[in-house]
């Protein structure tokens, strides 16, 4: 009975390691992606930015930190500070999909107001980001009795917001994608640890990695498959102006 209840503890232990390793590891991407226009801007010499970005960055980068500390007080075993905590991040997620949404039109509407070339992704693919953020994050939230599906659904739904950071890796590593699809093959990529994890631990893949890691990528592909139709590009330019 002991030997069993230190092979569960083991792997609760290690579980929770990996989950905060993937919440470091995406809070660095995501400071390497926006170092050059938002954390560091001055020192690169970026253009000014309005209040709106402010506000956006702000709230996004509270966002990141909250992850890590959620998952870093698992790590310590607080679940009671977790419970505690979980509220004030919901709130925080809450606003980021409104904030998100309205901070994608209206830069792309003030750069077309002053007659600037397109720059960043096109607008399907940042706004198909926060809306699984949205979905993924409200499934984990509805899933927080179930630590297994809880804290994999919220991995997910954290990462759907790294392809915007990962699309400006993209274009600053040089790498023979366009922004946008770099952005999301990158976050493929860190999907794949996820199932590498589950494939190793438990020698299956968890059903919230199943069902979120395929819906995830749908929205992936629907975002690609929209970009491309008449339809949407005429609807995003109404947007856009």
């Amino acid at each position: 009975m002991a030997t069993v209840a230190g092979r569960v503890n083991e792997r609760l232990s290690r579980e929770r390691r990996f989950f905060l390793g993937m919440a470091g590891a995406m809070i660095v991407l995501t400071f390497a992606g926006f170092a050059p226009s938002y954390y560091l801007s001055g020192a690169f010499g970026g253009p000014r930015l309005s209040l709106l970005v402010h506000v956006h960055g702000a709230i996004f980068t509270l966002w990141m930190l909250l992850y890590l500390v959620q998952t870093g007080l698992i790590s310590a075993g607080r679940v009671d500070v977790h419970r505690i905590v979980g509220p004030v991040a919901v709130l925080v997620a809450v606003a980021m999909v409104p904030l998100g949404i309205s901070t994608a039109i209206i830069t792309k509407q003030v750069a077309a107001a002053a007659h600037l070339p397109p720059s960043g992704p096109p607008l399907v693919f940042p706004l198909g980001a926060v809306l699984t953020f949205a979905v993924l994050t409200g499934w984990a939230v509805a899933m927080r009795q179930r630590a297994a599906w809880h804290k994999r659904l919220m991995l997910l739904g954290t990462l759907a917001l790294l392809t915007t950071p990962l699309a400006r890796v993209t274009r600053m590593s040089h790498l023979p994608f366009t922004p946008a699809l770099g952005g999301i093959i990158l976050t493929d990529v860190i999907l794949l640890v996820l199932v590498a994890y589950d494939l190793r631990t438990t020698g299956k893949l968890h059903a919230a990695s199943q069902w979120g890691g395929a819906f995830f990528l749908l929205t992936q592909v629907i975002r690609i498959v929209l970009n491309m139709t008449p339809a949407w590009q005429a609807f995003a330019k109404s947007l856009t102006g």
